[in-house]
Formats: structure tokens, C-alpha cells, sequence
């Protein structure tokens, strides 16, 4: 009997641990997104309306969010590189759209 309370017990706090770690990378994730489309709003210009992201990576050895956003009424592409402390509060923007679209063969 204490080999099954010791063993629900022991699972109990392995779930709670896989779901604290599952939700705090999506809401880093969120985060870092807002950071990137609010760069773009207010540096290009563009709405938030017409962003919408296409691709949000975690760099899992450099901590990085590497985030490719969209503007959907002219179908530009913008590259970012996004890190935040543990608090959400920003450490680090990277705007490498420039590099993007030279990588991209679009000048």
C-alpha cells in the first residue's frame, strides 16, 4: 500500500512539472511574440491586424526565440531574435529582417 501512495505521489508531481514547463514555454512563447509585433507596429508601420506569425523557434543551447513574422497585406517577411528573463520583462532584440531577405535572394 505505501509502494502505490509513494508512486501516485511521485507521479502527481511529475505532471505537475511537465505542465508547469508546457505552459511556461508557450506563455515565453506569447511573450516574445508580443515584443516582435510590436517592434513591427511601431517601427514599419504596419498594424497588428495585418501580423501574423509564421514560424516561432526556441534555440534550445542559446535560449533565443528566433521569430519569422508575416504582413498579410504584402506578404513581407519579417526575422527576429527575441530572449527574455524568467520575469518576461525583455534582455534581448535582434531585428535581422535585413539579413533575411538577403539570404532570401529580396533586396
Amino acid at each position: 500500500m505505501k509502494k502505490v501512495i509513494i508512486f501516485n505521489i511521485i507521479f502527481c508531481l511529475l505532471v505537475i512539472f511537465i505542465c508547469y514547463t508546457y505552459f511556461d514555454s508557450k506563455s515565453r512563447s506569447a511573450v516574445a511574440y508580443n515584443y516582435a509585433a510590436s517592434y513591427v507596429e511601431t517601427n514599419y508601420e504596419i498594424s497588428r491586424e495585418n501580423i501574423q506569425a509564421v514560424e516561432i523557434n526556441y534555440r534550445m543551447g542559446m535560449g533565443l526565440f528566433e521569430i519569422l513574422l508575416e504582413d498579410v497585406s504584402t506578404k513581407e517577411i519579417f526575422s527576429f531574435e527575441v530572449d527574455i528573463r524568467k520575469d518576461y520583462s525583455l534582455y534581448y532584440f535582434k531585428d535581422l529582417t535585413y539579413v533575411h531577405r538577403k539570404n532570401e535572394g529580396v533586396q
